[in-house]
């Protein structure tokens, strides 16, 4: 059961971490000896109190023995962690042969020794069967226990090791205080994540969140700036899970969720950092840092539990939620926290393959207050940095004002010979900014419509995913009943076509409002090396349906796969998805002649750059000169925008690149096409033992 419940060595290695723990070890430390490869060694060594020889017999080898329910506190002081011997057993089973050595401080000078060989189970029909000895010896060394597993059965593999190392450096989490437990692994991974870690950067954090639910589930929060002053506190009602009963709002408290606190460090990046150590060398080595420790982890009676805070267990969705206010909500990458939770009544259930907890409706309580502390701050922010821009602006206007007034008035100081010279120069620039700034003011107007037109088409699109599935089903089960009343012949015969037409156009409805909801995903407007030919097949598939519809046959031909092009996915999709609507509109308008709507995609790469090229059979540009095409408003659709086009020709000019329209193409109606700067692509690295 062991075996097969826990899904990484590392964990069942952790559960004997945590056994030390419970039997106030100060340290523990694992060692692997050659186990890169079968038949290695696993040693964990603690310098706790040791197991006397009836403690071996009733506890360490009795599952579903927890010795938490009779005794949860240690001597010390601690509350025990370890469970039913489930992930211990699953340590002891990673080698065909096991000594446990275990010296009880209150029996000094003596040894208890258990040996176990796995390969007498293979031939008896129950466990009883192998008797288990304990050897009583003199000893000379220290209270504590060594448990050594060798003959490895399965080497650890490069990702284990990285995982174990990761896992003990965290058990206590990179936190202020100083725990009274310490945990090494033995490892050139481990001393390279402690070297990276060595030294906590929480004091440079810009802001830092500070929330708890008290015993009865009601909770606070405080927002702290990098001088660690109050700018935020909230309430319960605040944080709260708010319902609407009796016409009222109710603040309802996370009353399953055991008594916890919730801290978060958040860091700003770059210039947008508040801290005034933002400039000093030790900014740079956040970064790293943070990509070892960041996250959010679960401190549970003082020890983290896997996997929360593991890298792509986001367990409180802040990647996600990013994606919303990207400036203002902390991501897994720019912030460190921790839930610390005591659970003294023992109210969250370990999982039985120890990977974090069972989502009990107390556990949903306890990520609810958490989640809900996190958007509190966020939305906080978000109100201080439109508040902070808002009267950003009249500044910068003041500023420019007098900083013009000073500069004429220095020009008026010169000597009249240099005097008309500089004035005339200061009149051409100062003209030149102001003919800028009113351009700039033109495309922020302009942006600023696109914007509320892409808000308000993903809103919609989110809002009729929903029904147009239930419709999509509801079609096809009405077409059954419908075969079922008239017979299949009848049915084929009336029915078929409009049933069909009717599917089709639900499949656009949904192809469209994925579209909207999948430009906007954040991830997307990440800077990265662009492949444009993955980006168009991505891009063709999600218009698919809209094609198919209209019987328009899109054709590709890529080549592009040596070069990628230094951009964002967003702005790509955008060139794609524009050039594509445009000819779409261009095939569908009511005076085409009636022949086959084609479209024909092409991709070329040169030596330093990439060229992609939109062919479609319809009319070829006409109804206005070619060179307009692109400016915003000018369209030949009464009810286009004139936008597309528009949006095309800035990200292009954005990416350095070069943009061109042709009346009559390959396929006889227009030719678009863009030439974008590009870079060789990285090298596609070879499998371990391919030939160079």
């Amino acid at each position: 059961m062991g075996e097969e419940l826990v899904p990484h060595p590392d964990l069942g290695v952790m559960e004997l971490v945590r056994n030390a723990y419970d039997a106030d070890a100060t340290t523990c430390t694992i060692r692997l000896l050659e186990a890169d490869r079968t038949g290695g060694t696993l040693i964990v060594d603690d310098d706790g109190t040791g197991m006397d020889e009836d403690s071996i017999y009733d506890s360490f080898l009795l599952l579903g023995r927890s010795a938490k329910t009779s005794s949860p506190i240690t001597p010390v002081g601690r509350q025990k962690v370890g469970e039913k011997g489930l992930g211990r057993l699953a340590a002891l089973r990673l080698g065909a042969h096991v000594e446990l050595e275990t010296r009880p401080a209150n029996t000094p000078g003596r040894a208890h020794v258990l040996v176990i060989d796995w390969t007498k189970y293979d031939s008896v029909h129950a466990v009883e069967d192998v008797p288990l000895t304990v050897i009583n010896k003199p000893t000379s060394e220290p209270p504590g226990t060594r448990v050594t597993i060798s003959r490895l059965r399965e080497p650890f593999a490069e990702a284990d090791i990285k995982r174990m190392a990761r896992s003990v450096l965290l058990l206590t989490g990179p936190f202020p205080e100083n725990s009274p437990f310490r945990a090494i692994f033995v490892s050139e991974e481990f001393d390279k994540l402690l070297a990276d870690t060595s030294r906590a950067y929480l004091d440079q954090a810009d802001f830092r969140l500070f929330a708890e639910i008290d015993a009865e589930g009601y909770a606070k929060a405080t927002l702290y700036d990098w001088r660690s002053e109050v700018i935020h506190e909230a309430g319960h009602d605040l944080v709260a899970l708010n319902r609407k009963r009796g016409g009222r709002d109710v603040h309802l408290p996370f009353e399953l969720a055991p008594r916890a606190s919730l801290e978060l460090w958040m860091f700003l990046k770059g210039g947008k950092s508040l801290s005034p150590l933002k400039n000093s060398p030790d900014r740079d080595r956040v970064w790293p840092w943070l990509d070892v420790v960041g996250g959010v982890h679960l401190i549970h009676r003082g020890l983290r539990v896997t996997p929360y805070g593991d890298a792509g267990n986001d367990w409180l969705e802040l990647n996600a939620r990013r994606t919303g206010s990207p400036e203002e909500r902390p991501s897994t990458r720019t912030a460190v926290g921790r839930v610390v939770v005591d659970d003294d009544a023992q109210i969250l259930q370990p999982k039985t393959d120890r990977t974090g907890f069972v989502e009990t409706p107390a556990f949903v309580d306890l990520r609810e207050f958490a989640i809900r502390a996190t958007d509190w701050a966020a939305a906080v922010r978000l109100k201080d940095a439109e508040v902070r821009r808002r009267e950003q602006v009249p500044k910068t206007r003041t500023r420019m004002k007098t900083a013009e007034d000073e500069l004429r008035k220095t020009v008026r100081s010169l000597p009249p010979r240099y005097r008309e010279i500089v004035e005339r120069q200061v009149n051409t620039y100062h003209g030149e900014t102001q003919q800028h700034v009113r351009a700039v003011e033109r495309d922020l107007r302009l942006y600023r419509t696109l914007s509320t037109l892409g808000t308000s088409t993903a809103v919609f699109a989110h809002e009729v995913l929903g029904p147009a599935s239930r419709l999509t089903r509801m079609v096809r089960v009405l077409g059954q009943l419908i075969g079922n009343k008239v017979g299949q012949e009848t049915y084929d015969a009336v029915f078929d076509e409009p049933m069909s037409r009717i599917g089709r156009s639900l499949d656009t409805v949904q192809a469209f409002a994925n579209l909207s909801l999948e430009m906007v995903k954040k991830r997307k407007r990440d800077a990265a090396h662009v492949d444009v030919d993955e980006v168009c097949r991505e891009v063709v598939k999600l218009f698919s349906p809209y094609f198919n519809d209209r019987n328009i046959s899109v054709k590709t031909e890529f080549d592009t796969r040596t070069m990628r092009v230094r951009s964002t996915v967003a702005e790509i999709e955008a060139i794609w998805a524009n050039l594509l609507t445009n000819s779409a509109h261009a095939l569908l308008r009511q005076d085409m002649p009636d022949r086959d709507r084609e479209i024909l995609i092409r991709t070329q790469s040169g030596e330093e750059s990439v060229v992609l090229t939109v062919d479609d059979s319809g009319p070829g540009i006409r109804d206005m000169p070619i060179d307009e095409i692109w400016s915003p408003g000018r369209t030949s659709r009464i009810d286009g925008t004139g936008l597309g086009l528009t949006i095309v020709r800035d990200v292009v000019e954005e990416l350095k690149g070069k943009n061109l329209a042709f009346e009559k193409g390959e396929l006889g109606g227009a030719r678009i096409m863009v030439r974008l700067p590009a870079q060789p692509a990285p090298a596609a690295s070879k499998p371990p033992g391919a030939p160079s």
